[in-house]
């Protein structure tokens, strides 16, 4: 049964990326995001989830997504912090992050 990314909740904040298929800009550059952030994307407690055409098998689409394709970024709290309908979300995605308070407290003990 698929979980809801609710379930995550308080435990990580998520990159939530919709596409059509994987030869989309959208996906590709994602992949190379991850790629060439992974210390930073760990250090920020990030998970990335991806839902090709609106489909994923451990987790349902979330009601945001709505039949719409892009990035969005929800924090802790499970609210939406950021989205983009293209790959520019990851110009500032660190950025958002690094800017919000519980990351300030992270910033403090963890280092890359």
């Amino acid at each position: 049964m698929a979980k809801q990314i609710s379930e995550l909740k308080w435990e990580k904040r998520l990159v939530i990326i919709s596409f059509k298929i994987k030869e989309d800009n959208i996906y590709l550059s994602s992949k190379k995001f991850i790629a060439d952030n992974k210390c930073s994307i760990k250090d920020r407690n990030l998970e990335f989830i991806f839902f090709e055409n609106f489909r994923n098998d451990i987790f349902k689409i979330p009601s945001f997504v709505n039949k719409n394709f892009g990035i969005w970024l929800i924090g802790y709290d499970g609210l939406i912090k950021d989205y983009s309908k293209d790959d520019k979300i990851f110009l500032r995605l660190f950025y958002i992050i690094d800017s919000m308070p519980m990351r300030k407290e992270e910033m403090i003990k963890d280092k890359c």
